[in-house]
């Protein structure tokens, strides 16, 4: 798998600046998750470099959050619980009627973001069926 960047390659430390190693589950966890991650973050801004600030401090976060993340039950989940979380501080929900938590998460990221009913599932820890669920449950945009 490859890393996809967003942004150009930091510069190197500075002498005496620690490099930071990341643990090799968060970078895979990264390149499997971020293309629906980054896709959430621009379906709820306006300005795209906003978007990507918003990402970038998420990831931070989920980051900083890693160890307790992965000694959860569904660590998939928890990081995508966090993640939305994030981003709501920084923007308002989209103005959709929805019945629950995820199935907003699952109309935002199959019928905005453009992401596959597998690839929802994948990245917010949940079933492809619970998803389909809730993504035919939807009474859709013009309620």
């Amino acid at each position: 798998m490859r890393l996809t960047r967003t942004s150009p390659p930091l510069p190197p430390p500075n002498a005496g600046t620690p490099a930071l190693t990341l643990p090799p589950a968060f970078e895979a966890f990264y390149a499997t998750h971020l293309r629906c991650y980054q896709a959430y973050a621009h379906a709820h801004f306006a300005q795209r470099d906003a978007a990507d600030a918003a990402l970038r401090a998420a990831f931070g976060d989920l980051l900083a959050h890693w160890s307790a993340i992965v000694a959860t039950l569904n660590p998939t989940t928890e990081a995508w619980n966090r993640y939305t979380t994030n981003i709501g501080r920084h923007t308002p929900s989209l103005p959709l009627h929805t019945e629950a938590r995820l199935q907003y998460h699952a109309v935002v990221l199959h019928h905005i973001a453009g992401c596959s009913i597998d690839d929802t599932a994948a990245t917010t820890g949940e079933d492809p069926s619970k998803i389909r669920h809730l993504l035919h449950t939807w009474p859709g945009p013009s309620c």
